[in-house]
């Protein structure tokens, strides 16, 4: 950095007022002759005042930026010690995300200016940063060749550092010293240190990419050059990778999504295809593969691929035939007051809800435990008018409760009956109920349940009955943001961060909303503050995290066990006996699961 010492000025005095002069007159008259001005600064001038950049006011442009991990990492030593060294000068050292937002590093002293803030030409006129990206190449800028008038004061040198492996932009490195302080400096030595600085920066990230980093990286890029201008991104479990199409076209609260399905793929190995309600490109298809990264790891990629055009697809989605273009629509908008969610999944579930309603049919709604069916059917039960609810669970609905149930039904006429965990019915209960109701025109079932077993066939067969699917939160995490938004406001005017919800969104919930629930609820009773942070958290929710994904082969286990299970009626000797195991492996296995989180 000794280059910055005072050395020869880079212009007379004469020139500097000529530079002011020529400014001066370029914004009264915009055709003034630019002769004598830096041809690269000319160009500034022009681009500047083309986007009506104010000369005078900062309007204070912001938005969302991004700088990978890698680069985050490889940079912070060096940027640390050029700050520090800066700042012996009364200036600052800055990075800036590649499509010119400002990022707060921790490793860096505060600049002043806040984070997001947009150093582009088109938002704030000529600087560094943004002359930098524009030009493609490193630069540097005088004092009194800045096009905005509150800039005038500062050197401002920019220059770029660039991904090791192929040309992309990864950040741009920024030093800003007062020309009060440095009144004298050879720009020239000053930017060619910094573009030294960026080069180690690069050497760095090159360096610092393991051969699991690499594995992961080339596949990045071979997918990169393969998908055109398709959104990818590449995760190995503690960086990710993402290219300028999904940087350019993804909100942040989408990477919270798309990072969640591709954890659960690194944890099953297997590729995933799934549509998603993402803010920044819509309606899309993420294509999740897996990456075997060595013996032990394996990473993913994603490729965002969005539908066209969203609005018909979703059109589509929520179209019934035979019916007027608004009704469902309209049905579903009254639904909706009852339930959270945004997700392709949900949406689906609330189509076939409202044709439920719009056709008065009776309905089962099938799920995991604590998916949701529940508050499902009681939102439809609840637009359908007055309803009873009845629960089957242990065998609640034996004689006489269950003739109880039925002549209560047969006396008040209720337009809906819920029959919660139908599916620990018997034959004969539901024979009886099927028996007795059927001739009801008035009221109609709802029915909930987790596997679909000879009562509630014939059940359905009964009512003729439309089976509504509630997906499990792992398959539809777009909602868990709204849901968890939900929870908190039920409990007063409380806010959760940022970093909270990406925590929420990546978990499994193999409980689903009951567990989110539980979680949400633990956290806002333990934060003091408005907003509720990660560290609220409840320690328990740990075992969410690191225990709640399964291998391959533990979850084919999980799935054989529920099966003997229930074939077995829970009768755990005839469930060893299927599975050919002791009943001492059979509660070892058991217990184990448990303590996973899953329920059997």
């Amino acid at each position: 950095m000794a280059s910055v010492e005072v050395i020869s000025p880079w212009l007379p005095h004469e020139s500097l007022r000529q530079t002011d002069r020529v400014r001066e007159l370029f914004l009264m008259q915009p055709h003034t002759d630019l002769t004598g001005i830096r041809p690269i600064v000319a160009r500034s001038w022009y681009r500047s005042r083309a986007a009506g950049v104010d000369a005078v006011a900062d309007r204070g442009f912001f938005d969302e930026g991004r700088v990978d991990e890698y680069t985050i990492h490889a940079a912070g030593p060096h940027l640390q010690k050029l700050d520090e060294v800066a700042a012996d000068l009364g200036g600052y050292v800055s990075l800036t995300a590649p499509n010119g937002v400002l990022i707060k590093a921790n490793f860096l002293r505060d600049d002043g200016f806040p984070a997001g803030y947009s150093l582009l030409e088109e938002s704030c006129g000529s600087n560094g940063e943004g002359l930098a990206l524009e030009e493609g190449r490193g630069v540097w800028l005088a004092p009194e060749e800045h096009f905005r008038e509150d800039m005038r004061g500062n050197w401002c040198f920019a220059s770029l550092v660039r991904d090791p492996f192929h040309n992309r932009i990864r950040a741009v490195i920024g030093l800003t010293l007062p020309g009060n302080r440095v009144s004298t400096l050879e720009p020239s030595s000053t930017l060619l240190m910094l573009e030294g600085v960026a080069s180690r920066i690069e050497r760095d990230i090159e360096v610092r990419t393991s051969s699991r980093e690499r594995a992961l990286l080339n596949e990045y890029l071979r997918v990169s050059r393969r998908r055109g201008n398709r959104a990818v991104i590449a995760f190995d479990g503690k960086n990710s990778l993402l290219n300028a199409s999904a940087t350019a076209t993804l909100e942040d609260s989408d990477f919270s999504i798309i990072s969640g399905y591709a954890k659960a793929v690194m944890s099953s190995g297997r590729e995933l295809n799934c549509e998603v309600s993402l803010q920044g490109s819509g309606l899309s298809t993420l294509e999740v593969s897996p990456v075997t990264l060595s013996a032990a790891n394996v990473g993913a990629i994603v490729v965002v691929r969005p539908h066209s055009p969203v609005t018909e697809r979703i059109s589509e989605l929520i179209s019934v035939p035979d019916k007027p273009e608004s009704s469902l629509p309209d049905t579903a908008d009254r639904l909706m007051k009852h339930l959270d969610g945004t997700s392709m999944g949900f949406k689906r579930t609330l189509n076939l809800a409202g044709k439920a309603l719009e056709q008065e049919r009776s309905v089962v709604v099938i799920g995991e435990l604590g998916s949701g069916k529940r508050r499902l059917a009681g939102a439809i039960a609840a637009l359908r008018g007055e309803h009873m609810v009845v629960d089957a669970r242990g065998g609640a609905l034996r004689n006489p409760q269950l003739r109880d149930v039925i002549h209560r039904v047969s006396t008040e006429m209720p337009s809906t009956l819920i029959v919660e965990h139908a599916d620990e019915l018997s034959q004969n209960e539901a024979a009886e109920l099927a028996r007795n109701l059927r001739g009801n025109a008035i009221t109609k079932l709802a029915f909930t349940i987790t596997r679909p077993t000879d009562a509630t066939l014939l059940l359905s067969e009964a009512f003729d009955v439309l089976e509504i699917a509630v997906e499990p939160l792992r398959n539809r995490r777009e909602d868990i943001p709204p849901l968890a938004n939900a929870i908190a406001e039920e409990m007063g005017d409380r806010r959760l961060s940022r970093r909270l919800i990406t925590t929420l969104t990546h978990a499994d919930w193999p409980r689903n909303i009951d567990q989110l629930r539980a979680v949400v609820s633990n956290a806002v009773e333990r934060a003091d503050g408005a907003e509720v942070t990660v560290d609220d958290l409840p320690q328990g929710f740990n075992r969410v995290l690191t225990k709640g994904r399964l291998s391959r082969l533990e979850d084919a286990e999980l799935s054989e066990l529920r099966t003997a299970l229930q074939e077995s009626g829970g009768n755990r000797s005839l469930a060893a006996e299927t599975l050919q195991i002791g009943r001492s492996t059979l509660y070892r296995r058991m217990d184990y699961f448990r303590s996973r989180g899953f329920d059997l």
